[in-house]
C-alpha cells in the first residue's frame, strides 16, 4: 500500500513521460497519482531487496539497483514486481512498462551491467531546492566511491542534467526514446 512517501514521488515524476506511459489508462490525473504511487511502492520493494532506497522523510527517496545480487533472489524480485505492476497499473501499463525498459535496455552500453543503477530519485515539489535530492544521492555515491564502482542513471529531465553533472555524472548521451517520442539522456559516473 502506497505511503505519503510514494505519493510525494508520484507529484514529482507525474510529469516524466516514463511514468505517464505507464500510467496511460488513468481516466484523470487524480487517478493518474494513484496509479504512479503504486508502482512506486512496488519499485521500492525492488529496490529493497536488489539494491538500496534512502529516503528523506515523507519527502524525497532514491531508488537503486546494486550489482551482485544473487541471481535467484534478482529473478524472484523480478517476478514480485511484475506481478505487483499488473496489479497497480494493469496489464496495459506492464506492457508499456516492459516495452519502454526493453528499448532503453536497447540503447544501455553493456560494460553498465555491473554498474550501480538509480533506478529512481524524486522529491516532492514542496520540498524542492532544499537539498534532499543532494543529500540521498551523496549518501549512496559514497559507498558507491567505497567500492569503486560506475553508478548510471536515465532522465527524461533536461533541466536535471546540471545537477547531476554537480554529482559527478559527467559522462551524457542523449538518446531517443522509441516508445513515447521523446528525449532522454543516460548518465554515467565514473568509478572514483
Amino acid at each position: 500500500m502506497p505511503d505519503a512517501l510514494c505519493h510525494a514521488l508520484a507529484r514529482a515524476l507525474i510529469a516524466d513521460p516514463f511514468y505517464r506511459a505507464v500510467t496511460d489508462r488513468a481516466g484523470d490525473e487524480g487517478e493518474r497519482l494513484d496509479l504512479l504511487a503504486r508502482y512506486l511502492d512496488a519499485s521500492r520493494t525492488e529496490a529493497r531487496v536488489i539494491g538500496a532506497v534512502e529516503q528523506e522523510g515523507d519527502l524525497a527517496a532514491a531508488f537503486w539497483h546494486l550489482p551482485g545480487v544473487a541471481a535467484e533472489v534478482a529473478e524472484r524480485a523480478a517476478k514480485a514486481k511484475k506481478a505487483a505492476f499488473r496489479a497497480a497499473i494493469g496489464a496495459e501499463g506492464l506492457t508499456a512498462y516492459e516495452t519502454l525498459c526493453a528499448a532503453m535496455a536497447a540503447q544501455t552500453p553493456g560494460a553498465l551491467g555491473s554498474a550501480w543503477y538509480l533506478s529512481i530519485l524524486g522529491t516532492d515539489p514542496v520540498a524542492q531546492g532544499q537539498g534532499l535530492a543532494s543529500r540521498l544521492l551523496s549518501r549512496t555515491l559514497a559507498r558507491a566511491d567505497a567500492a569503486r564502482a560506475v553508478s548510471y542513471l536515465e532522465t527524461f529531465n533536461e533541466a536535471s542534467l546540471p545537477f547531476y553533472a554537480r554529482h559527478g555524472f559527467t559522462e551524457t548521451k542523449a538518446l531517443a526514446d522509441p516508445v513515447t517520442g521523446s528525449a532522454y539522456w543516460l548518465l554515467v559516473r565514473p568509478a572514483r
